[in-house]
């Protein structure tokens, strides 16, 4: 590891104990953006209407112009997201500018798009890749709606992996993969660094998409085995996995700090309390600085849409909020692996 390279990570390492600290006095900030750089993508997922949204994107000048302000505000982490944002040329400057500051860089793609070459170059600005895969070939390819989507994805791991980039996989539970999960991650050890999951939303669960009780129940049961067996390759704690059982069952507690801890960037640069609420405005970033939208009394009118909102056991929020609140051994080594 090159000098640049240790004081990058010891920047992000700190930025995670201050916001921890500030977290744990009281004083919440701003400290995870999952940054929707596009509206466009290649898959027709079940239950994602991404690819129907007709979003303008920033220009590589104005994107560079908001990680520069997100950086500047102390965010700890950005997940680079979409749409598909691989389907961005400039994604690697984007990603490579914010990492140059000190930000954690998180890329959140479906992994059909990556060649070779294009792992070489993603490996050198993201800290970590999250590929979605929700089964095996027929499962994952009929949620993600097109044919060999699956193949790709295997692919795109072993260029990843052959890059020194650290690789983990996203399954979304739902009816179709819950008898095929934990088989799928137990196939998956000594291929990727991590997985992880999460129910499909929004909550409640959409009938047509939730699984039933027993195949729930059996689930768990595995994923907390396979958790005590391997505790860092199971990405979520133990609180969180336990939690998807009651989500299911309609009886989870809400964990939020939506438009305080974390936030979410659509393509176009509007700043969202959370991406689930979409009446959750809290203004243009490209427009008015973040420092100034913060204390803003739209932020305020953002937090009152929230309050609204029934929860989710969303990776890129609820699971942040219970990381806080309940930080875990793994979550601990992981930190000063990564220093």
């Amino acid at each position: 590891m090159s000098d640049l390279e240790k004081t990058l990570r010891l920047r992000s390492v700190y930025r995670v104990l201050s916001s921890y600290l500030r977290f744990k006095m009281g004083k919440p900030r701003l400290s995870y953006i999952v940054y929707c750089c596009t509206a466009r993508c290649n898959l027709r997922c079940v239950f994602c209407n991404w690819w129907r949204c007709n979003i303008e994107e920033l220009k590589t000048g104005d994107a560079l112009k908001v990680v520069g302000q997100l950086a500047d505000f102390g965010v700890v982490a950005i997940d680079f997201s979409g749409g598909e944002p691989t389907l961005r040329e400039d994604l690697e400057i984007l990603a490579g500018d914010a990492r140059e500051r000190g930000v954690y860089t998180v890329l959140s793609t479906n992994g059909t798009t990556i060649t070779g070459s294009r792992a070489k170059s993603l490996s050198r600005v993201f800290d970590v890749v999250n590929i979605s895969l929700d089964g095996f070939e027929y499962t994952h390819d009929s949620t993600r709606g097109v044919t060999g989507t699956y193949r790709r994805v295997l692919k795109t791991i072993q260029h990843l992996r052959e890059n020194n980039v650290k690789v983990g996989i996203d399954l979304t539970i739902y009816s179709a993969n819950v008898d095929e999960a934990v088989q799928l991650f137990k196939n998956l050890i000594g291929a990727v660094d991590f997985v992880s999951f999460q129910p499909v939303m929004p909550y409640p669960p959409p009938v047509e998409l939730k699984p039933e009780s027993e195949k729930v129940n059996m689930l768990i049961k595995s994923l907390l085995e396979l958790k005590e067996d391997m505790p860092q390759f199971i990405a979520p704690t133990r609180w969180y996995i336990e939690a998807v059982e009651r989500y299911f069952q309609c009886g989870m507690s809400k964990i939020c700090d939506a438009g305080t801890l974390y936030a979410m960037i659509d393509p176009d640069g509007t700043l969202l309390a959370c991406n689930a609420v979409r009446g959750s405005v809290i203004g243009k970033i490209t427009e008015t600085p973040l420092k100034d939208l913060w204390v803003s009394g739209k932020r305020a009118h953002a937090l009152k849409a929230v309050d609204s909102c029934r929860g989710c056991l969303s990776q890129c929020t609820t699971l942040i909020s219970m990381s806080y609140r309940k930080p875990s051994l793994e979550t601990i080594k992981s930190l000063v692996n990564y220093a």
